[in-house]
């Protein structure tokens, strides 16, 4: 008895040091929209993946630090930034020099570019004549929206209804009470042209690149004047890339040409 009671308390022991060890990991606060597969998605388990999220993940291991992921609205995280609710902000998020103004950038992750999706058969080709008196739908807060917005809303009588949630312009779509959607290209196939319902509908026009509105250009956001810190991740990130970890994390994800990871 006296040998076990020595063995539990040898363990509760060892229990309590690693306990005290993590949390003595500093903690890396990264804000998500998790509903923007394959980017970012949540699993069965609660847990998120995607993209995105393996990227982080392999962030905070390299930096020694603990992955806190923050889950927010899209048009939420940059506001969530400011306000200090984490550290980082990483969803698929486009550099534009409206967001500059705003927030800072790591460098560069990756490109991906945004195109129309539509029903087959319908009259909407992508041209701006097409989409007249046509609704289009797009994630409120992203690029998508103010291009939509720039381009179509004010020259072209489209409307655009913007969407807390991704999955929200998918299901608007499928019940007719949008014509389209403005994704970017990955987006697109996993949370519609990829499924069982995805034969309905298909890509129209071309995809949009290096459009002055619409950057193809990815990267982290981080609060204006963390400076330290985005020396940091910067470091890590050309680790990543060098090491052909950020490359393989796209193979998993992307079909070939989807995204392109920038060296």
């Amino acid at each position: 008895m006296k040998k076990l009671t020595s063995l539990v308390a040898a363990t509760i022991l060892g229990l309590a040091s690693f306990a005290v060890a993590a949390q003595d990991k500093a903690e890396l606060r990264i804000g998500a929209e998790a509903s923007y597969a394959p980017f970012e998605y949540k699993l069965p388990s609660g847990e998120l993946a995607g993209f995105d999220i393996d990227i982080g993940n392999a962030i905070c291991e390299k930096l020694d630090m603990t992955c806190v992921w923050v889950e927010q609205p899209f048009d939420s995280l940059i506001p969530g930034l400011l306000a200090r609710k984490f550290d980082l902000a990483h969803s698929a998020i486009t550099v534009t020099e409206e967001r500059k103004k705003t927030i800072d950038f790591t460098d560069p992750l990756y490109e991906v570019s945004s195109q129309l999706v539509a029903p087959k058969g319908s009259s909407i080709d992508g041209s701006d004549e097409s989409l007249k008196g046509k609704t289009v739908g797009v994630l409120q807060g992203s690029v998508q929206e103010t291009y939509a917005r720039e381009r179509w809303g004010r020259r072209s009588g489209v409307r655009v209804t913007a969407y807390m949630d991704q999955t929200q312009t998918i299901s608007d779509l499928k019940v007719g009470r949008i014509d389209a959607i403005l994704f970017e290209s990955p987006n697109a196939v996993e949370g519609l042209l990829g499924t069982p319902d995805g034969d309905s509908y298909e890509f129209v026009g071309e995809p949009i690149t290096n459009d002055p509105i619409m950057n193809n250009e990815i990267a982290i956001g981080l609060r204006q004047g963390d400076e330290e810190l985005k020396a940091k991740i910067n470091e890590v990130i050309q680790a990543l890339k060098d090491e052909g970890v950020i490359e393989k994390f796209a193979e998993k994800y992307f079909q070939e040409g989807e995204i392109s990871v920038v060296n």
